[in-house]
């Protein structure tokens, strides 16, 4: 959820352009009776058991959000939709993509956590096929590992993972060369010792949230993290500031609250790092 308001807040200016050309339709009877004048279509939160035909006769749709409903299936036109560059299908039993979405070439954001078990093998196959996919959010999807399909999906930029059990990324990983967020909070399987040298080879990895991993030490290797410019380690188990972090000569933001270092131990923090860290505790 904080990676999918992140990134919210980076399209605040965006969506607001496009909001004032568009209205934001909230009801599927009033937006009928202007098909074409539809871009914006919000179903949010409304009881719908199955994805209504109806919104295929928006062929302008560029932003569609269903979330938090209880649609199980998507239907094999929905790739009719080329316009659409936000989907939200977010909360809802979905647990494969049609094959059909490979034909939305202008999508760049896609929201499909919390959506139980996904076939994600098959969902990366379709999604790479989409040469704007910016940003994916895969949280609470009851995840144990990544098919090495996730590195085909070379345009990345966000990625959310966070409340799976993911172990081990795959080596695949290293081919998401533009990837810039990632967020693993909630995963207390994540194994960030294995796991460092592959993110140690993505260029313009500039943020990680590691938030809630139950982590009670930090590898010395963070530091061969280089690119990063904020580190999220809070809500973990840690009672001293890791060694590694000494050594990230480029990291001007460290999130350290809700851990278990004693206040005795935070002024020498400050004198280590500060002023060239700015330290959350």
């Amino acid at each position: 959820m904080k990676l999918k308001l992140l990134i919210y807040l980076t399209l605040v200016p965006c969506l607001i352009s496009f909001g004032q050309r568009s209205k934001n339709f909230q009801d599927l009877e009033e937006a009928l009776s202007k098909p074409d004048s539809v871009q914006w279509l919000t179903l949010r939160n409304q009881g719908l058991k199955n994805f209504p035909d109806e919104i295929l006769q928006f062929k302008n749709l560029k932003y569609l959000d269903v979330s938090q409903n209880q649609i199980q299936n998507l239907p094999e036109s929905i790739g009719s939709l080329t316009q659409l560059t936000y989907v939200d299908l977010s909360g809802n039993s979905i647990s494969e993509l049609p094959a059909s979405f490979s034909n939305l070439r202008k999508l760049r954001n896609l929201y499909i956590d919390y959506n139980g078990h996904q076939n994600l093998a098959f969902d990366l196959e379709v999604l790479s096929e989409l040469p704007t996919l910016h940003v994916l959010d895969l949280a609470g999807d009851s995840i144990t590992y990544l098919p090495s399909s996730i590195g085909k999906l070379t345009s990345l930029k966000y990625l959310e993972l966070s409340y799976n059990q993911i172990s081990v990324l795959p080596q695949e990983f290293v081919k998401l060369q533009n990837l810039e967020v990632l967020s693993v909070n909630g995963d207390t399987q994540f194994d960030l010792r294995q796991n460092i040298p592959l993110l140690s080879q993505l260029p313009k990895l500039r943020e990680l949230h590691l938030e809630g991993d139950h982590f009670r030490e930090i590898p010395s290797g963070i530091k061969s993290l280089k690119t990063l410019q904020a580190l999220y380690l809070n809500d973990n188990e840690l009672n001293a500031l890791p060694d590694g972090i000494k050594g990230m000569e480029n990291l001007p933001y460290l999130d350290i609250r809700h851990n278990r270092i004693p206040h005795i131990h935070r002024a020498p923090m400050d004198d280590v790092l500060a002023p060239r860290v700015v330290i959350k505790f």
